[in-house]
């Protein structure tokens, strides 16, 4: 693949991120994309209105302690994992595999249900990085992040199990 090809996907995998709502932190990280670039991708689809000023929290559990389900952060990061190890091509890039397991949160949401995307993106960074504990359930075999000090993660989403096994963010 040439460097214009590789320009142009990034560029459009950043369209779809800003779109969907992620800060542009996170999108430069994700697609070094230029930050004038991503501004003015933010501007052409927002208007005026300025991006959401301040500070994000920096992990997921910050995210869950504000809201955010685990359940539906464990699917998600369950389906980016799956998305990863089957990925083709091999050379798909970060942000289009993000995308793809983005695009799935529709089919295991309903209406008042929400995932955000920036804790999306947190959940799957720190499972991956180890920051987080990715568990499995010995009840019902779903994985899904926990953290036993957080009363939010301390037993499985699915099943409400607290007899889990630990297991690395590569374990499927």
């Amino acid at each position: 693949m040439n460097i214009d090809d590789i320009f142009i996907r990034n560029h459009i995998s950043a369209t779809t991120l800003v779109r969907e709502g992620m800060r542009i932190p996170l999108v430069h990280a994700m697609t070094g994309v230029a930050w004038r670039s991503l501004r003015k991708i933010w501007q052409d689809t927002y208007g005026n209105a300025t991006p959401l000023p301040g500070r994000m929290p920096g992990n997921t559990l910050s995210y869950i302690k504000q809201g955010q389900t685990s359940l539906l952060l464990s699917t998600l990061v369950a389906v980016y994992l799956t998305v990863e190890k089957r990925a083709n091509p091999p050379a798909a890039s970060q942000a289009e595999m993000f995308i793809q397991a983005w695009e799935s949160r529709k089919l295991f949401t309903k209406n008042g249900m929400a995932i955000d995307i920036n804790a999306a993106w947190y959940a799957i960074r720190d499972v991956k990085a180890e920051l987080v504990s990715w568990g499995r359930c010995k009840q019902c075999k779903a994985r899904y992040i926990f953290d036993t000090e957080l009363r939010e993660t301390s037993k499985c989403p699915y099943c409400g199990e607290r007899d889990i096994k630990i297991i690395g963010p590569g374990k499927q």
